[in-house]
């Protein structure tokens, strides 16, 4: 049987697409890829549909054999990934033969990695995505995070004579300090000019206070003129402000509803990278219009679709 036996699940890994949508009226998460240019970048190489599954590395530590002939791309944070002891690079496809083993060590730059191999991973389908979503229990191997003995069956799809390698202008990088735009909600009146100022100009810091539900951030204190609001639906990049000040950007995982005052949104290309900081880095929010983040968000789908036509 062609595919991959888990040897080593690392921290987390598990499989990912581009995650469940438009099911939070009956509180299903959207999980999915969190960094989805990094996920979709893997697929491209090696010639997958962009929402192809994938298997998403967290920090790193995971191993893999090959069961079978393959051809694979490994795309996103850099965990050193070696097969069969030898260093390969990110950002292209290799060519895998049986017995081969991929290993990966831990992330000197950013925090998710995805291989992607051509044809795609065969797993459970549940709720219109491949995704695994560990609180709930669906999707990829039965719904939890990958483990040693685990089998992930594959097509027989083999590289091609010719190696795909990105162009370099297209990887993306990691750095220690980031930029996101956000645009503002209707709560914003919640937080009064003070505060608004302080958010905007503040640098705020990434201590290690999340998951793939979300991300807290150290920094200046922002206060909301109330503790709570009726709980409501949360959208992804929702940036809610609890009594504590401290800013909270939820993420794939997220809950679909919550009671605390949110500022504003995180677009979701800037979520990407944001998925990437690693602990100690910082970052910076940016207000931008609706149309901005519209035209942001449509370019990013635009330019994947138009890679598979």
């Amino acid at each position: 049987m062609n595919g991959f036996l888990v040897e080593n699940g690392g921290m987390q890994c598990s499989i990912q697409d581009a995650g469940r949508r438009g099911l939070s009226d009956i509180g299903l998460t959207q999980s999915g890829a969190m960094d989805e240019m990094a996920f979709g970048y893997a697929n491209f190489l090696v010639g997958n549909a962009f929402n192809t599954p994938s298997i998403e590395i967290a920090m790193g530590g995971a191993s893999f054999k090959a069961r079978s002939e393959m051809c694979i791309a490994i795309c996103g944070a850099n965990m050193q990934p070696t097969c069969n002891g030898h260093k390969i690079a990110l950002w292209q496809t290799y060519p895998l033969r049986r017995g081969d083993v991929i290993a990966f060590g831990f992330a000197s730059e950013g925090q998710f990695a995805y291989i992607a191999v051509a044809g795609g991973f065969q797993t459970p389908f549940s709720y219109g995505s491949y995704s695994t979503s560990i609180k709930e229990g669906l999707g990829g191997v039965e719904g939890r995070k990958l483990k040693a003995g685990d089998f992930l069956q594959t097509l027989d799809a083999r590289c091609p004579v010719d190696r795909r390698k990105l162009e370099r202008k297209f990887i993306p990088k990691y750095p220690d300090s980031i930029t996101v735009r956000l645009v503002k909600g209707y709560q914003e009146a919640m937080f009064d000019a003070s505060s608004q100022e302080t958010f905007f100009n503040s640098v705020y810091t990434f201590r290690g206070e999340g998951d793939r539900m979300g991300y807290r951030f150290s920094g200046e204190k922002v206060v909301p003129l109330a503790s709570g609001i009726l709980s409501e639906p949360i959208c992804y990049g929702a940036v809610q402000v609890p009594s504590h000040g401290e800013p909270i950007v939820l993420l794939k995982e997220r809950q679909t509803i919550g009671g605390y005052p949110k500022i504003g949104s995180v677009i979701a290309v800037d979520c990407f990278k944001l998925a990437q900081l690693k602990v100690g880095g910082n970052v910076k929010f940016k207000e931008v219009s609706l149309k901005e983040a519209q035209r942001a968000t449509r370019a990013f789908y635009t330019f994947f679709k138009e890679q598979e036509a």
